[in-house]
């Protein structure tokens, strides 16, 4: 803060109280008519003097010393926007109010900081109204104009009101722009509006319907731009040819935001229906994916068992001809039989479980995709409860009844190769006889 000008004795003194007060944080340079640096005291009486208060800035908060401070910082967006506290000096006791954004109170104690502004993930002002020019654009965020106090009163009150009026009507047309060297504002409804953007933007009548406009599309849901689009389109029509989007702004915002809650109704209807078509669809996907899960256990199980019963005709027929034959062995033909059952048995399974596996592999990519795409308005514990659970006990009972069949395949290759090997003579019967025999009675003694 810098104060110049000729200085009456008694304010002299009270800027050498002010100098010689234990305020380590506070810096105070005091320069008189030929910029020389003296102490207040010593100035002379009559002569022009310039006494600039500084410290040093505190992260999240905003220490200020006169209303005209105040109303910089509030016309200011992106530096009102960094601030979570703002402690002003011309505040007298109990004149402190809270807005969205802010806490604002007198300043009766030396500089503290303060939290940032919590982060939000919705979209703000700026994301939502298009801007032509870099010198006319909506705030980024919306909270430090919007009232959360019951009542707004004191010293900081008028400059407030003033630039919250004027940052709301920034942050409610559809695009902001310069032509020539107006400033425009401009809605996008039925029919669209091009407005110049003069006059005050604030009244007592118009003001907390305002505030209540900038509140309900920035600060109650998710669904700004929706919100915003069905109030734009609402003052659109409202509008009367002729008069500046200021101007007329505080007298039409509260009929077209009734308009819009009730349009932003009816789309939540019409939304509803919409979501509720959605999830029976999911629910008819769903069945149909565990029903093809089933299906494949099912199918996987018939092939391993026919293909069992292939390797059991062949031992019948093996058994047949010993009986016909009274005894006497097959030879290299049931040998080559064994093996070509072996392999056939195999690689059924294996053509079988390859081609369940790529399905199984296609249908995960198809449902990564519908997730994102179809089912976004899910989040991750309904859509898991609704789909991923059910789905995930489905693939899990495909995966037991896989390795169950596995270990009846391997067994019926393995023995259908000893078998053949038997029968080419590779291995003497009775020679494994003896062995099995062998092994059998030393597993008793061992324990």
């Amino acid at each position: 803060m810098t104060v110049a000008g000729t200085l009456s004795r008694d304010a002299l003194a009270a800027w050498q109280a002010v100098a010689d007060a234990d305020a380590p944080w506070l810096t105070l340079d005091c320069l008189d008519g030929s910029d020389d640096v003296v102490a207040p005291r010593d100035v002379v009486d009559g002569d022009r003097v310039r006494v600039t208060l500084s410290y040093a800035r505190r992260d999240g908060a905003e220490h200020l010393f006169t209303p005209e401070g105040w109303r910089s910082l509030l016309l200011d967006a992106d530096r009102a926007c960094r601030v979570s506290m703002v402690r002003l000096a011309f505040l007298g006791s109990g004149e402190g109010f809270r807005t969205r954004g802010h806490v604002v109170e007198p300043w009766v104690d030396i500089p503290a900081a303060a939290a940032a502004p919590e982060p939000r993930t919705e979209a703000g002002p700026r994301r939502v109204v298009r801007s032509q020019s870099p010198d006319l654009m909506a705030p980024s965020r919306i909270e430090p104009y919007v009232a959360a106090s019951a009542k707004v009163e004191g010293a900081a009150a008028p400059a407030w009101r003033e630039a919250a009026a004027t940052m709301i009507s920034l942050a409610l047309p559809n695009e902001l722009y310069r032509d020539g060297p107006g400033a425009m504002a401009m809605l996008a409804g039925q029919p669209p509006r091009k407005l110049a953007l003069k006059g005050t933007g604030h009244g007592a009548d118009g003001f907390e319907a305002q505030q209540a406009a900038a509140a309900w599309v920035y600060l109650e849901g998710a669904d700004v731009e929706v919100r915003h689009t069905f109030l734009s389109a609402e003052l659109s029509r409202e509008w009367t040819a002729g008069e500046s989007f200021l101007s007329g702004l505080p007298k039409r915002v509260g009929p077209a935001l009734d308009s819009a809650r009730l349009l932003y109704k009816a789309h939540l209807r019409a939304g509803s229906k919409d979501t509720l078509k959605a999830l029976s669809d999911l629910r008819k996907t769903l069945s149909d994916e565990v029903q093809k899960l089933l299906q494949q256990s099912r199918d996987l199980s018939a092939a391993v068992w026919r293909d069992v019963a292939v390797a059991i005709g062949a031992l019948v027929v093996r058994l047949a001809v010993d009986a016909a034959k009274g005894g006497i062995g097959g030879g290299s033909g049931f040998a080559w039989l064994y093996a070509v059952v072996a392999a056939y048995v195999g690689i059924s399974y294996a053509v079988s479980v390859s081609t369940n596996r790529r399905f199984l592999g296609v249908a995960e990519r198809s449902r990564s995709a519908w997730r994102t795409r179809l089912y976004g308005f899910l989040d991750d514990a309904d859509y898991d409860a609704l789909a991923d659970g059910p789905l995930t006990e489905a693939m899990a009972a495909y995966r037991r009844a896989e390795g169950r069949t596995t270990v009846i395949v391997g067994v019926v290759v393995v023995f259908m190769l000893l078998a053949s090997v038997t029968e080419a003579g590779w291995i003497d019967p009775n020679a494994l006889r003896s062995w099995l025999a062998t092994a059998n009675a030393q597993v008793p003694a061992r324990h």
